[in-house]
C-alpha cells in the first residue's frame, strides 16, 4: 500500500492487476511511500489511518479474472519470477496452505505438459472471487488494467497532478502470445467460464466476447457465488 502526505492519496495494491509498476511510479514520481505492506487491504488501512489520513483519495485497481487466471497459467508454466515458490509474509492459514497449493498447480502443468484448458478445467469450479468485493466499490477510483496507464493520468488528474511521464510497465507474463479469450477455445471451456466468472465479472461491469451470446450463464451460479463469499469474506478479513 502506497500513501502520499504531500499528494493526500492512498493506493491500495491489488494482485495480478499492474499494481507493482503503479506502486513504483507513485513512489518515484510522486512521494508516495510504503505503508502497512503490499497487497494489504483498504479495510486494513482504515484501522490505523490518522483521522486526516481518512479523507486521503483512495484509489485501486481491477483485471478481468479470465485475463487473470490466463496469467496465472503462464507464470506457472514458466515458473515467472519463481512464482510457485514466493515466500507468503502475512496471514497464518496463507501462510499453511499456499506454497503447497501454488506448488501443486505448477507441478500438473509442468508434469503434465497441461494446456491452459486442460488447467482451468481441473482448478476452477466454483464462481470466481478476489477480496475486491470487501471495499473495492467504497474508493474514490477504480483503475482497469484494460486501461492502467490512460486511467492512472484520470487518477492523477482527479488529484490535481500533473504526469511526470508516461506509466512504464513491469514484470510482464512471458510466453503469453494471444488475447487472453482465445485461451477459452472449446465450448466446455467456455461454459465453465460462464459459471466460473459470469457473477464476479458482472459486479464490476465485465462482458465476455460476443460470439459466446449463444451460451448462457449458469443461474445458480450467482446464489453460489453469493453464498461462498460470506465464507471468502471471514477469510479475507480474518483469517487472510
Amino acid at each position: 500500500m502506497i500513501i502520499s502526505d504531500k499528494y493526500k492519496f492512498v493506493f491500495i495494491e491489488f494482485p495480478q492487476t499492474g499494481c507493482s509498476a503503479v506502486a513504483r511510479e507513485l513512489m518515484e514520481n510522486y512521494d508516495g511511500r510504503r505503508i502497512l505492506f503490499k497487497h494489504a487491504q483498504y479495510h486494513e488501512f482504515l484501522k490505523q489511518a490518522k483521522p486526516e489520513e481518512l479523507g486521503y483519495y483512495s484509489f485501486s485497481t481491477i483485471r478481468n479474472p479470465m485475463d487473470v487466471v490466463v496469467s496465472k497459467y503462464f507464470k506457472y508454466k514458466s515458473d515467472h519470477e519463481n512464482y510457485a515458490n514466493k515466500k507468503v509474509k502475512h496471514g497464518k492459514l496463507r501462510r499453511l496452505l499456499m506454497p503447497k497449493i501454488e506448488e501443486s498447480r505448477r507441478d500438473f502443468i509442468i508434469n503434465s505438459d497441461a494446456d491452459f484448458e486442460q488447467f482451468f478445467l481441473k482448478y476452477y469450479k466454483w464462481p470466481y472471487s478476489a477480496w475486491s468485493i470487501l471495499s473495492h466499490h467504497k474508493l474514490d477510483f477504480l483503475m482497469r488494467f484494460e486501461s492502467l496507464s490512460d486511467d492512472f493520468e484520470k487518477a492523477l488528474h482527479n488529484l490535481a497532478i500533473k504526469p511526470v511521464r508516461g506509466l512504464p510497465l513491469y514484470n510482464k507474463t512471458s510466453m503469453k502470445k494471444k488475447h487472453f479469450t482465445e485461451y477459452y477455445a472449446s465450448k466446455a471451456s467456455r461454459k465453465r467460464a460462464l459459471k466460473v466468472f459470469g457473477p464476479y465479472m458482472k459486479a464490476w461491469n465485465y462482458e465476455f466476447p460476443n460470439d459466446w451470446k449463444e451460451l448462457e450463464l449458469v443461474k445458480s451460479s450467482t446464489g453460489m457465488y453469493n453464498f461462498i463469499n460470506i465464507f471468502r469474506r471471514l477469510y479475507w478479513i480474518y483469517l487472510r
